[in-house]
C-alpha cells in the first residue's frame, strides 16, 4: 500500500471505529429519551416531546451508516483477519463514553473494565501481526 492509499485506509478505519462509537451512543440517547416519555404511549398532542428522541436516534442511525461507508473502505484495503478485530476499539469507546459521561449514567465495574481492558490487548495483538500464516497481504 502506498503512503497516500495507507493515509486514507487507516483514516477510514479510524472512522469506521469512531462512528460505530458514535452511532450506538445517540441510538442509546434517543432510546432512553423515548422510554422517558412513554415509549409507545405518546399521545398525538405529544410528538413534541419525541423529537429528542427521534433526533438521538436518526442522529446515531447516520452516524452508523457513515461507519458502514467507511467500513467499505476498510474492506478494500485491509485483510479482513486484521481490520475486523480493530473495531473492537468501538467497544472500548462507547464504553468509556458510558461510564465517564453523567448523560448515560452508567457505572464502571472492575469485571467490565478489566474486560474492556482484554479487548484493548487483543486489539494490539492483532494490529502488531505483519501477515497471517497462510500468506494473506501485510496490512503495513
Amino acid at each position: 500500500m502506498s503512503g497516500g492509499t495507507r493515509g486514507v485506509a487507516l483514516a477510514a478505519l479510524a472512522a469506521s471505529i469512531v462512528l460505530s462509537a458514535a452511532g450506538q451512543l445517540g441510538m442509546k440517547l434517543g432510546m432512553r429519551e423515548l422510554h422517558a416519555i412513554g415509549g409507545a404511549h405518546v399521545a398525538a398532542a405529544d410528538w413534541a416531546a419525541a423529537v429528542p428522541a427521534a433526533s438521538w436516534t436518526g442522529l446515531g442511525l447516520a452516524s452508523y451508516v457513515a461507519s458502514l461507508l467507511a467500513w467499505l473502505l476498510v474492506l478494500a484495503r485491509y485483510p479482513l483477519s486484521y481490520a475486523y478485530p480493530l473495531l473492537g476499539l468501538s467497544y472500548v469507546l462507547v464504553y468509556v463514553c458510558a461510564t465517564r459521561w453523567p448523560v448515560f449514567g452508567e457505572s464502571a465495574t472492575p469485571l467490565r473494565t478489566f474486560g474492556t481492558l482484554l479487548v484493548v490487548a487483543g486489539v494490539v495483538l492483532v494490529s502488531t501481526t505483519r501477515a497471517d500464516r497462510t500468506g494473506g497481504a501485510s496490512p503495513h
